[in-house]
């Protein structure tokens, strides 16, 4: 059984929501670069390991995930919401990995 969080490494990923409205790629796009700050926020959240914000943050992307159209980004930020609520973060440089190469194939999929 694979864990929630993690799916297959995939070179690139389209939002949905882009699919029912090509007008909102504009939109789409600032989302997704705006990403890297929240990565950043996630890190340093964990250094002071702020847990309440740390499951803000992860509440924010699965919901703007979802939003967006990106269901990986979301199905990500529900697992680490999950575990920050319950003060574990075993798994945070390998989300963080994963979060990172979700960004990566984001902005490859927008590209197209």
């Amino acid at each position: 059984m694979s864990n929630p969080g993690q799916t297959k490494i995939l070179d690139k990923i389209f939002s949905d929501l882009l699919v029912d409205d090509p007008d909102m790629l504009d939109l789409v796009e600032e989302f997704i670069n705006g990403l890297d700050t929240r990565v950043d926020d996630f890190r340093q959240a964990f250094e002071q390991l702020n847990w309440d914000n740390l499951t803000r943050l992860a509440h924010q992307l699965k919901g703007a995930g979802g939003s967006y159209g990106y269901v990986d980004l979301s199905t990500l930020g529900k697992t680490m919401e999950d575990a920050f609520r319950a003060h574990s973060a075993d798994s945070f440089a390998e989300w963080m990995t994963r979060l990172e190469q979700l960004l990566t194939a984001a902005r490859a999929g927008l590209r197209e």
